[in-house]
């Protein structure tokens, strides 16, 4: 039987310092004793920590893994005589040494143990008096796994208190370097971070405050996000696709998704049962609001032609044939966007005809965007039916140009110039009776 310490070849200048147990072909395991040490202070051939004079804590080290040594040497031989060795026998008995408690005491202390605690309970929990979701509980899973990696990559397990600018900028770098993630992606994993922090805080446990820093920021890519124009969506609308049932399926579902502002899960999901007196009423999947939208003529038509609604497709179908009909119709300008590559897995940012920007979010996108530059309707109104609850989340989200906005303004002003002619005018009238 043999006992070894280490320290790893990392990156980094600090590094746990672990354990080696091995037995002949009986037993061979290695971990992390839970000492953390610069690399230059620690002899991995004398398997201790070297005497030199300006590291203090050199003689308190090392007496502590001779007791270590000590420990396991001597629990080892007792529980190999009752054959009680297992796969997670060294991690367990230096846990013991240290006297590391249950995983109650870990999660207070240890930042992923918390998070993977939180995901357990998470589908049983309410957050801002609403039941956490699955798809929300799914994002969170992939935060977690992310910063799993990062303590592997960085060997070390990190605690709350860990928690700070250093960190902050230590991960985005790993995310962006070395997992290759774009900013939207880091920054989805900084929002979670973020919220897990502060139900630390209000469960009283101690997290560092870097947290809630104006630096601990959540990182964005411009948007490069596209919508179809009035003008384009009645070149879809006109287009006469029946000689395909499935491309003139789609497109119904698509005038319906692009004149309603829905989600897809929610305007492939509409019934008849929907449909009330001109009017659809559905409740949003994605956040649970009630909404109720009226039926655009271009609806009317579809439900008319059809004796009811589009049959519905899945979501892949959808987005592939929505482009195959973009593309027929001529939707196909040169357009700053990015688009999936199947090869790397990721998005790829570029110029593309337009027809191969298009998804299913375009709807909604289009909508907005829309009713915003026809500068009629309050944007309240456009509000309650797309669900932001801030005109600054809703003026992020359409896509409007500087141009744009100046142009919807003149048109405001010009609206109201002739509201007040029109005035003036039955003023005149009114005097000469």
């Amino acid at each position: 039987m043999n006992i070894k310490f280490f320290t790893l070849k990392t990156k980094s200048d600090f590094s746990a310092i672990h354990i080696r147990l091995y037995d002949a072909k009986r037993y061979d395991k290695k971990t992390s004793t839970g000492l953390t040490i610069q690399k230059q202070y620690f002899s991995n051939k004398q398997g201790k920590v070297k005497q030199k004079a300006d590291f203090k804590q050199k003689d308190k080290i090392n007496r502590t893994l001779n007791e270590l040594k000590t420990f396991i040497a001597d629990k080892y031989l007792t529980d190999s005589i009752a054959n009680g060795i297992y796969d997670n026998w060294l991690k367990d008995n230096v846990n013991k040494f240290f006297n590391r408690t249950n995983e109650q005491t870990n999660k207070n202390v240890f930042y992923t143990a918390w998070i993977d605690d939180f995901i357990k309970t998470a589908p049983n929990r309410v957050y801002k008096g609403k039941v956490i979701k699955r798809r929300t509980i799914q994002g969170y899973v992939t935060t977690y796994k992310k910063l799993k990696e990062y303590e592997q990559h960085t060997d070390k397990r990190l605690k709350h208190q860990d928690i700070n600018l250093n960190f902050y900028n230590d991960f985005v770098s790993f995310c962006i370097t070395e997992s290759k993630l774009n900013k939207n992606t880091t920054g989805g994993h900084i929002k979670n971070i973020k919220l897990f922090c502060r139900l630390i805080e209000l469960e009283g446990l101690p997290i560092h405050q870097d947290f809630k820093h104006p630096e601990f920021l959540v990182l964005r890519n411009e948007a490069k996000d596209i919508y179809l124009t009035d003008d384009e969506i009645n070149k879809i609308y006109k287009h006469d696709f029946s000689h395909s049932i499935r491309l003139q399926n789609a497109k119904d579902l698509f005038i319906i998704g692009l004149r309603t502002g829905l989600r897809i899960s929610d305007f492939m999901s509409i019934k008849d049962i929907n449909i009330k007196e001109g009017f659809i009423h559905i409740q949003t999947k994605k956040t649970g609001q009630n909404v109720i939208i009226p039926l655009h003529e271009q609806i009317k038509e579809i439900y008319k032609r059809r004796g009811g609604l589009p049959y519905t497709i899945s979501h892949q179908k959808f987005n592939k044939y929505i482009k195959e009909i973009c593309k027929i119709v001529g939707i196909d300008e040169q357009t700053e966007g990015a688009i999936f590559n199947p090869e790397t897995k990721r998005k790829e940012a570029g110029i593309f005809p337009k027809y191969q920007l298009v998804t299913s979010h375009i709807c909604r996108r289009s909508f907005a965007t829309n009713l915003y530059l026809k500068a009629e309707l309050p944007n309240r109104v456009i509000m309650d039916i797309t669900g932001h609850k801030t005109e600054t989340q809703f003026l992020k989200y359409i896509k409007v140009t500087k141009q744009q906005t100046a142009e919807t303004l003149r048109k405001f002003w010009a609206k109201k110039e002739k509201e007040k002619g029109y005035t003036n005018a039955l003023k005149v009238v009114n005097r000469n009776f």
